[in-house]
Protein backbone atom coordinates (compact mmCIF):
# COMPACT_ATOMS: atom_id res chain seq x y z
CA UNK A 1 0.00 0.00 0.00
CA UNK A 2 1.35 2.86 -0.76
CA UNK A 3 1.68 6.93 0.77
CA UNK A 4 -1.32 7.71 -1.39
CA UNK A 5 -3.50 5.04 -0.10
CA UNK A 6 -2.50 5.07 3.19
CA UNK A 7 -3.71 8.71 3.52
CA UNK A 8 -6.82 7.82 1.55
CA UNK A 9 -7.68 5.10 4.71
CA UNK A 10 -7.52 7.67 6.75
CA UNK A 11 -9.45 10.21 5.15
CA UNK A 12 -12.05 7.16 4.99
CA UNK A 13 -11.91 6.71 8.92
CA UNK A 14 -12.54 10.89 9.54
CA UNK A 15 -15.62 10.82 7.47
CA UNK A 16 -17.29 7.90 9.11
CA UNK A 17 -16.35 9.84 12.00
CA UNK A 18 -17.56 13.06 11.40
CA UNK A 19 -19.95 13.09 14.11
CA UNK A 20 -18.20 12.03 16.74
CA UNK A 21 -14.87 13.16 18.76
CA UNK A 22 -11.34 12.31 16.25
CA UNK A 23 -8.08 12.37 17.62
CA UNK A 24 -5.32 12.93 14.68
CA UNK A 25 -3.39 10.13 17.04
CA UNK A 26 -5.67 8.01 15.70
CA UNK A 27 -6.18 8.75 12.14
CA UNK A 28 -2.32 8.77 11.76
CA UNK A 29 -2.77 5.08 13.26
CA UNK A 30 -5.10 4.43 10.26
CA UNK A 31 -2.63 5.40 7.87
CA UNK A 32 0.62 3.38 9.89
CA UNK A 33 2.43 6.13 10.40
CA UNK A 34 3.78 8.70 13.24
CA UNK A 35 1.93 11.40 14.06
CA UNK A 36 4.81 13.49 12.53
CA UNK A 37 4.97 11.70 9.31
CA UNK A 38 0.85 11.68 9.26
CA UNK A 39 0.75 15.87 9.34
CA UNK A 40 4.06 16.47 6.62
CA UNK A 41 2.17 13.82 4.26
CA UNK A 42 -1.56 14.52 4.65
CA UNK A 43 -0.70 18.23 3.79
CA UNK A 44 1.54 17.67 1.24
CA UNK A 45 -0.83 15.16 -0.69
CA UNK A 46 -4.11 16.73 0.80
CA UNK A 47 -3.69 20.61 0.51
CA UNK A 48 -5.16 20.71 4.45
CA UNK A 49 -3.64 19.81 7.60
CA UNK A 50 -5.80 16.86 9.00
CA UNK A 51 -7.49 19.13 12.21
CA UNK A 52 -8.06 21.86 9.31
CA UNK A 53 -9.46 19.37 7.27
CA UNK A 54 -11.58 17.94 9.58
CA UNK A 55 -12.86 21.23 10.54
CA UNK A 56 -13.83 22.66 6.92
CA UNK A 57 -15.59 19.11 6.31
CA UNK A 58 -17.90 19.41 9.61
CA UNK A 59 -18.53 23.06 8.73
CA UNK A 60 -19.84 22.24 5.29
CA UNK A 61 -21.92 19.25 6.89
CA UNK A 62 -23.34 21.37 9.26
CA UNK A 63 -24.20 24.51 6.43
CA UNK A 64 -26.56 21.91 4.91
CA UNK A 65 -28.29 20.79 7.83
CA UNK A 66 -28.99 24.31 8.53
CA UNK A 67 -30.12 25.23 5.14
CA UNK A 68 -32.54 21.89 5.59
CA UNK A 69 -34.22 23.41 8.32
CA UNK A 70 -34.39 20.52 10.21
CA UNK A 71 -31.96 20.86 13.39
CA UNK A 72 -31.66 23.18 15.71
CA UNK A 73 -28.31 24.95 15.83
CA UNK A 74 -27.26 23.56 19.19
CA UNK A 75 -28.17 20.01 18.49
CA UNK A 76 -25.95 20.94 14.82
CA UNK A 77 -23.24 22.05 16.80
CA UNK A 78 -22.98 18.93 19.26
CA UNK A 79 -23.25 17.01 16.27
CA UNK A 80 -20.25 17.78 14.73
CA UNK A 81 -18.24 18.46 18.51
CA UNK A 82 -18.35 22.02 19.03
CA UNK A 83 -18.92 22.60 23.15
CA UNK A 84 -21.18 25.02 23.04
CA UNK A 85 -23.53 27.07 20.37
CA UNK A 86 -21.30 30.10 20.74
CA UNK A 87 -17.89 28.37 19.49
CA UNK A 88 -19.97 26.59 16.68
CA UNK A 89 -21.05 30.16 15.34
CA UNK A 90 -17.76 31.35 15.32
CA UNK A 91 -16.06 28.26 13.61
CA UNK A 92 -18.95 28.54 11.10
CA UNK A 93 -18.33 32.25 10.52
CA UNK A 94 -14.74 32.18 9.79
CA UNK A 95 -15.48 29.91 7.36
CA UNK A 96 -18.66 30.92 6.03
CA UNK A 97 -18.66 34.80 6.62
CA UNK A 98 -22.35 33.77 7.99
CA UNK A 99 -23.29 33.45 11.62
CA UNK A 100 -25.19 30.13 11.42
CA UNK A 101 -29.10 31.93 12.70
CA UNK A 102 -28.28 34.23 9.38
CA UNK A 103 -26.67 31.35 6.48
CA UNK A 104 -30.34 29.68 6.34
CA UNK A 105 -31.75 33.02 4.80
CA UNK A 106 -28.48 33.90 2.32
CA UNK A 107 -28.83 33.20 -1.24
CA UNK A 108 -25.03 31.53 -0.81
CA UNK A 109 -24.25 27.82 -0.46
CA UNK A 110 -20.72 26.83 1.41
CA UNK A 111 -19.40 23.37 -0.18
CA UNK A 112 -16.37 22.00 0.97
CA UNK A 113 -16.12 18.54 -0.61
CA UNK A 114 -14.59 15.07 0.51
CA UNK A 115 -11.66 14.77 -0.86
CA UNK A 116 -11.00 11.47 -3.10
CA UNK A 117 -7.60 10.80 -3.29
CA UNK A 118 -7.18 7.97 -5.92
CA UNK A 119 -9.42 10.00 -8.29
CA UNK A 120 -8.00 13.05 -7.47
CA UNK A 121 -4.36 12.14 -8.35
CA UNK A 122 -4.64 8.79 -10.05
CA UNK A 123 -5.17 7.79 -14.04
CA UNK A 124 -8.15 5.42 -14.32
CA UNK A 125 -5.80 1.91 -15.05
CA UNK A 126 -7.22 -0.90 -17.17
CA UNK A 127 -8.90 -3.35 -14.72
CA UNK A 128 -7.06 -6.57 -15.47
CA UNK A 129 -3.66 -4.61 -15.25
CA UNK A 130 -5.13 -3.38 -11.90
CA UNK A 131 -5.98 -6.97 -10.82
CA UNK A 132 -2.88 -7.85 -11.79
CA UNK A 133 -0.54 -5.20 -10.06
CA UNK A 134 -2.79 -3.77 -7.18
CA UNK A 135 0.31 -2.42 -5.23
CA UNK A 136 1.25 -0.51 -8.18
CA UNK A 137 -1.09 3.23 -9.90
CA UNK A 138 -0.67 5.36 -11.91
CA UNK A 139 -0.47 8.77 -10.91
CA UNK A 140 -1.41 12.01 -12.73
CA UNK A 141 0.50 14.72 -13.86
CA UNK A 142 3.17 15.74 -11.10
CA UNK A 143 4.25 19.52 -11.54
CA UNK A 144 8.09 20.63 -11.33
CA UNK A 145 9.57 20.78 -8.08
CA UNK A 146 11.85 23.50 -6.65
CA UNK A 147 15.11 21.21 -4.97
CA UNK A 148 18.28 21.72 -3.46
CA UNK A 149 20.59 19.05 -4.32
CA UNK A 150 23.88 17.32 -4.40
CA UNK A 151 25.12 14.43 -6.70
CA UNK A 152 27.98 12.49 -5.31
CA UNK A 153 30.35 10.06 -7.65
CA UNK A 154 32.55 7.38 -5.55
CA UNK A 155 32.44 3.76 -3.64
CA UNK A 156 28.30 4.02 -1.77
CA UNK A 157 27.44 7.12 -3.51
CA UNK A 158 24.05 7.19 -1.52
CA UNK A 159 25.17 7.28 1.50
CA UNK A 160 27.66 9.90 0.34
CA UNK A 161 24.92 12.10 -0.92
CA UNK A 162 22.78 12.00 1.94
CA UNK A 163 25.88 12.70 4.44
CA UNK A 164 25.89 15.91 2.37
CA UNK A 165 22.29 16.53 2.31
CA UNK A 166 21.62 15.62 6.05
CA UNK A 167 24.41 18.13 7.23
CA UNK A 168 23.11 20.83 4.71
CA UNK A 169 19.88 20.25 6.34
CA UNK A 170 20.74 20.13 9.72
CA UNK A 171 23.10 23.37 9.17
CA UNK A 172 19.82 25.47 7.77
CA UNK A 173 17.43 24.20 10.78
CA UNK A 174 15.12 22.31 8.55
CA UNK A 175 12.76 19.69 9.77
CA UNK A 176 12.31 16.79 7.56
CA UNK A 177 9.24 16.58 8.84
CA UNK A 178 8.03 19.78 7.95
CA UNK A 179 4.77 20.13 5.54
CA UNK A 180 7.23 21.82 3.24
CA UNK A 181 9.97 19.49 2.33
CA UNK A 182 10.13 16.09 0.59
CA UNK A 183 13.15 14.33 0.10
CA UNK A 184 13.82 12.10 -3.53
CA UNK A 185 16.93 10.28 -4.32
CA UNK A 186 18.07 8.94 -7.68
CA UNK A 187 20.85 7.40 -10.20
CA UNK A 188 23.01 11.05 -11.31
CA UNK A 189 21.60 12.01 -14.10
CA UNK A 190 23.44 11.54 -17.79
CA UNK A 191 25.64 8.86 -15.66
CA UNK A 192 26.59 7.20 -18.41
CA UNK A 193 27.31 10.17 -20.39
CA UNK A 194 29.65 11.48 -17.38
CA UNK A 195 33.86 11.28 -17.39
CA UNK A 196 32.67 10.46 -13.27
CA UNK A 197 30.68 7.53 -14.43
CA UNK A 198 27.32 6.03 -11.70
CA UNK A 199 27.05 8.72 -8.90
CA UNK A 200 23.50 9.30 -6.59
CA UNK A 201 21.69 12.49 -6.27
CA UNK A 202 19.80 13.51 -3.26
CA UNK A 203 17.38 16.52 -3.80
CA UNK A 204 15.19 18.04 -1.03
CA UNK A 205 12.19 20.03 -2.13
CA UNK A 206 11.89 23.69 -1.12
CA UNK A 207 9.07 26.54 -1.04
CA UNK A 208 9.66 28.94 -3.73
CA UNK A 209 10.11 31.72 -1.28
CA UNK A 210 13.07 30.00 0.46
CA UNK A 211 16.24 31.81 -0.40
CA UNK A 212 19.39 29.30 -0.73
CA UNK A 213 22.48 30.32 -1.02
CA UNK A 214 24.42 27.77 -3.48
CA UNK A 215 27.53 26.95 -1.87
CA UNK A 216 30.28 24.31 -3.75
CA UNK A 217 28.17 21.08 -3.07
CA UNK A 218 24.34 22.12 -3.03
CA UNK A 219 22.85 23.78 -5.72
CA UNK A 220 19.01 24.57 -6.16
CA UNK A 221 17.12 23.68 -9.54
CA UNK A 222 13.76 22.64 -11.01
CA UNK A 223 13.20 19.08 -10.71
CA UNK A 224 11.14 18.06 -13.45
CA UNK A 225 7.26 16.74 -13.34
CA UNK A 226 5.14 14.57 -15.31
CA UNK A 227 3.34 10.95 -15.68
CA UNK A 228 4.70 8.23 -13.08
CA UNK A 229 3.73 4.68 -12.13
CA UNK A 230 4.47 4.54 -8.18
CA UNK A 231 4.97 1.45 -5.80
CA UNK A 232 5.98 1.93 -2.32
CA UNK A 233 8.78 -0.38 -0.52
CA UNK A 234 8.55 -1.02 3.25
CA UNK A 235 11.54 -0.57 5.49
CA UNK A 236 12.51 -3.48 6.73
CA UNK A 237 15.85 -5.38 6.83
CA UNK A 238 15.79 -6.48 2.95
CA UNK A 239 15.09 -2.43 2.11
CA UNK A 240 18.02 -2.83 -0.60
CA UNK A 241 16.53 -5.73 -1.32
CA UNK A 242 12.72 -5.07 -1.65
CA UNK A 243 13.98 -1.63 -4.04
CA UNK A 244 15.39 -3.78 -6.42
CA UNK A 245 12.22 -6.47 -6.71
CA UNK A 246 10.17 -3.51 -6.85
CA UNK A 247 11.75 -1.25 -9.75
CA UNK A 248 11.76 -4.86 -11.56
CA UNK A 249 7.99 -5.73 -10.93
CA UNK A 250 7.29 -1.62 -11.96
CA UNK A 251 9.44 -2.53 -15.37
CA UNK A 252 7.04 -5.90 -15.83
CA UNK A 253 4.24 -3.75 -15.65
CA UNK A 254 5.09 -1.54 -18.12
CA UNK A 255 5.48 -4.08 -20.42
CA UNK A 256 1.65 -5.04 -20.44
CA UNK A 257 0.36 -1.81 -19.52
CA UNK A 258 -0.57 0.93 -21.88
CA UNK A 259 2.20 3.43 -21.29
CA UNK A 260 5.59 3.31 -22.16
CA UNK A 261 9.12 4.43 -20.60
CA UNK A 262 8.84 8.43 -20.02
CA UNK A 263 12.50 9.06 -20.34
CA UNK A 264 12.54 10.91 -17.38
CA UNK A 265 14.08 10.80 -14.12
CA UNK A 266 13.20 7.68 -11.68
CA UNK A 267 12.79 8.84 -8.67
CA UNK A 268 13.15 7.08 -5.33
CA UNK A 269 10.99 9.10 -2.35
CA UNK A 270 12.28 8.34 1.33
CA UNK A 271 9.65 8.72 3.60
CA UNK A 272 10.19 9.56 7.79
CA UNK A 273 13.06 11.00 8.98
CA UNK A 274 14.19 11.81 12.62
CA UNK A 275 15.57 14.84 14.07
CA UNK A 276 19.22 14.02 13.23
CA UNK A 277 17.95 13.38 9.13
CA UNK A 278 18.15 9.86 9.52
CA UNK A 279 15.74 7.92 7.35
CA UNK A 280 14.31 5.73 9.04
CA UNK A 281 10.95 5.32 7.33
CA UNK A 282 9.89 3.64 3.78
CA UNK A 283 10.34 4.39 0.10
CA UNK A 284 7.73 5.15 -2.44
CA UNK A 285 9.27 4.28 -6.13
CA UNK A 286 8.54 6.41 -9.39
CA UNK A 287 8.57 4.94 -12.74
CA UNK A 288 8.49 8.20 -15.46
CA UNK A 289 5.54 7.08 -17.73
CA UNK A 290 3.82 8.27 -20.78
CA UNK A 291 0.70 6.63 -22.89
CA UNK A 292 2.11 4.90 -25.63
CA UNK A 293 0.36 6.74 -28.35
CA UNK A 294 2.51 9.59 -27.41
CA UNK A 295 5.74 7.83 -28.50
CA UNK A 296 7.18 8.99 -31.78
CA UNK A 297 6.79 5.21 -33.36
CA UNK A 298 6.82 6.13 -36.90
CA UNK A 299 9.15 3.72 -38.66
CA UNK A 300 10.47 4.84 -42.31
CA UNK A 301 12.76 2.12 -44.42
CA UNK A 302 15.64 3.19 -46.11
CA UNK A 303 18.88 1.89 -47.67
CA UNK A 304 22.06 3.09 -46.42
CA UNK A 305 24.80 3.21 -48.50
CA UNK A 306 28.46 2.12 -47.93
CA UNK A 307 30.75 4.89 -46.33
CA UNK A 308 34.29 4.77 -45.14
CA UNK A 309 34.54 5.47 -41.44
CA UNK A 310 36.81 5.91 -38.64
CA UNK A 311 35.91 3.56 -35.41
CA UNK A 312 36.71 3.74 -32.04
CA UNK A 313 35.66 0.95 -29.20
CA UNK A 314 36.06 1.38 -25.42
CA UNK A 315 35.13 -1.34 -22.74
CA UNK A 316 34.10 -1.77 -19.61
CA UNK A 317 33.31 1.12 -17.21
CA UNK A 318 32.01 4.85 -18.71
CA UNK A 319 32.49 3.10 -22.58
CA UNK A 320 30.16 5.38 -23.62
CA UNK A 321 31.24 8.94 -22.37
CA UNK A 322 35.17 7.41 -23.20
CA UNK A 323 34.92 6.34 -26.72
CA UNK A 324 32.43 9.47 -27.76
CA UNK A 325 34.95 11.76 -26.30
CA UNK A 326 37.92 10.06 -28.14
CA UNK A 327 36.13 10.27 -31.18
CA UNK A 328 34.93 13.93 -31.11
CA UNK A 329 38.31 15.09 -29.99
CA UNK A 330 39.88 13.30 -33.06
CA UNK A 331 37.51 15.14 -35.14
CA UNK A 332 38.32 18.62 -33.48
CA UNK A 333 41.65 17.77 -34.47
CA UNK A 334 41.06 16.88 -38.20
CA UNK A 335 38.69 19.87 -38.66
CA UNK A 336 35.86 17.56 -39.42
CA UNK A 337 32.67 19.52 -39.25
CA UNK A 338 30.03 17.93 -37.14
CA UNK A 339 26.94 20.08 -38.50
CA UNK A 340 27.80 18.87 -42.38
CA UNK A 341 24.89 16.82 -43.17
CA UNK A 342 27.56 14.31 -44.85
CA UNK A 343 29.23 13.68 -41.47
CA UNK A 344 27.04 10.70 -39.74
CA UNK A 345 27.77 10.27 -36.51
CA UNK A 346 26.71 6.40 -34.93
CA UNK A 347 27.37 3.89 -32.62
CA UNK A 348 27.08 -0.26 -32.08
CA UNK A 349 26.98 -1.59 -28.69
CA UNK A 350 25.84 -5.18 -26.73
CA UNK A 351 23.63 -3.64 -24.93
CA UNK A 352 22.18 -6.55 -23.10
CA UNK A 353 25.46 -6.44 -21.30
CA UNK A 354 25.06 -2.51 -20.13
CA UNK A 355 26.82 -1.96 -16.71
CA UNK A 356 28.44 -5.36 -16.81
CA UNK A 357 32.87 -5.43 -17.46
CA UNK A 358 32.69 -6.75 -20.38
CA UNK A 359 30.31 -4.52 -22.05
CA UNK A 360 31.82 -2.44 -24.73
CA UNK A 361 30.49 1.00 -27.37
CA UNK A 362 32.03 1.34 -30.66
CA UNK A 363 31.39 5.05 -32.22
CA UNK A 364 32.07 5.48 -35.80
CA UNK A 365 32.51 8.69 -37.63
CA UNK A 366 31.92 8.84 -41.44
CA UNK A 367 35.00 10.44 -43.23
CA UNK A 368 35.89 10.98 -46.92
CA UNK A 369 37.99 8.02 -48.00
CA UNK A 370 41.23 10.41 -48.89
CA UNK A 371 42.19 11.32 -45.12
CA UNK A 372 44.43 9.27 -43.60
CA UNK A 373 44.38 7.73 -39.80
CA UNK A 374 47.47 7.24 -38.37
CA UNK A 375 46.12 6.98 -34.55
CA UNK A 376 46.70 3.29 -33.69
CA UNK A 377 43.33 3.48 -31.27
CA UNK A 378 41.32 4.04 -34.44
CA UNK A 379 40.17 1.89 -36.81
CA UNK A 380 39.49 2.93 -40.72
CA UNK A 381 37.25 0.51 -42.36
CA UNK A 382 34.15 0.41 -44.84
CA UNK A 383 30.87 0.45 -42.43
CA UNK A 384 28.78 -2.16 -45.40
CA UNK A 385 25.49 -0.36 -44.78
CA UNK A 386 22.27 -2.33 -45.87
CA UNK A 387 18.52 -1.99 -45.88
CA UNK A 388 16.80 -0.61 -42.40
CA UNK A 389 14.21 0.90 -40.83
CA UNK A 390 14.62 3.68 -39.31
CA UNK A 391 13.16 6.30 -36.18
CA UNK A 392 13.37 9.43 -34.58
CA UNK A 393 13.22 9.40 -30.82
CA UNK A 394 15.36 11.40 -28.55
CA UNK A 395 18.46 10.03 -26.34
CA UNK A 396 15.95 10.10 -23.42
CA UNK A 397 13.25 7.69 -24.77
CA UNK A 398 16.20 5.34 -26.42
CA UNK A 399 16.14 2.18 -24.25
CA UNK A 400 12.11 1.82 -24.30
CA UNK A 401 11.89 2.73 -28.29
CA UNK A 402 14.77 0.03 -28.97
CA UNK A 403 12.58 -2.71 -26.56
CA UNK A 404 9.56 -1.28 -28.63
CA UNK A 405 11.10 -1.13 -32.05
CA UNK A 406 12.45 -4.86 -30.95
CA UNK A 407 8.51 -5.89 -30.74
CA UNK A 408 7.43 -4.61 -33.56
CA UNK A 409 9.81 -6.39 -35.67
CA UNK A 410 8.81 -9.29 -34.36
CA UNK A 411 5.22 -9.10 -35.46
CA UNK A 412 5.81 -7.65 -39.02
CA UNK A 413 4.42 -9.85 -41.60
CA UNK A 414 6.77 -7.36 -44.16
CA UNK A 415 10.00 -7.91 -41.96
CA UNK A 416 12.41 -10.28 -40.42
CA UNK A 417 15.69 -9.26 -38.53
CA UNK A 418 18.68 -8.20 -40.74
CA UNK A 419 22.20 -10.03 -40.54
CA UNK A 420 23.80 -6.66 -40.92
CA UNK A 421 24.74 -4.06 -38.08
CA UNK A 422 22.44 -1.98 -36.09
CA UNK A 423 22.80 1.58 -36.12
CA UNK A 424 22.36 4.50 -33.63
CA UNK A 425 23.11 7.31 -35.08
CA UNK A 426 23.19 10.93 -33.13
CA UNK A 427 22.33 14.66 -34.80
CA UNK A 428 24.67 16.75 -33.45
CA UNK A 429 26.78 19.75 -34.47
CA UNK A 430 28.98 19.80 -31.23
CA UNK A 431 31.15 17.14 -29.68
CA UNK A 432 28.25 16.59 -27.12
CA UNK A 433 25.34 13.90 -25.97
CA UNK A 434 22.78 14.57 -23.60
CA UNK A 435 19.00 13.33 -22.76
CA UNK A 436 17.60 15.91 -25.34
CA UNK A 437 19.73 15.06 -28.72
CA UNK A 438 17.76 13.68 -31.86
CA UNK A 439 18.91 10.10 -32.11
CA UNK A 440 17.95 8.14 -35.46
CA UNK A 441 17.50 4.35 -34.59
CA UNK A 442 19.01 2.17 -37.42
CA UNK A 443 17.09 -1.30 -37.22
CA UNK A 444 18.63 -3.92 -39.62
CA UNK A 445 15.85 -5.92 -41.41
CA UNK A 446 15.19 -8.17 -44.64
CA UNK A 447 12.20 -8.54 -46.36
CA UNK A 448 10.22 -11.60 -45.41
Amino acid sequence: MNYYQRIQKSIDYIEDSLDTDIKVEDAARIAFMSVSVFHRMFFAIVGYLPKEYIRLRRISLSADEIKAGNSRIIDIAMKYAYDSADSFSRAFKNVTGFLPSKYSESTKDYNFERIDIMDKYFEVQDKEMLEKYPDIKVLKEIQPMRVAYYCYYGENPENGAFSVMSNWVLKNNINLNNNNYRIFGYDAPDSELSKEGYGYEVCITIPDNMNVEEDKLVKVKSLEGGLYAVIAVERDECLGENIIKSWDRLQKWLEGSKYAYGGRQHLEEHLGFSEQAEHIGGVDLYMPIMLKNELNSEEIEEFVNKMTVVSYTQKGKNAQHKACKYIFDWAVQNSINLSDEKTRIFAFYNFEQIGKPDFFYTVYLSIDENISVDDEKLRKSIFDGGLYLKRNVKYKNNAYSWFDFINSVEKSRKYSFGRHQFMEEYLINRPEINNETEIVQHMPVAIV
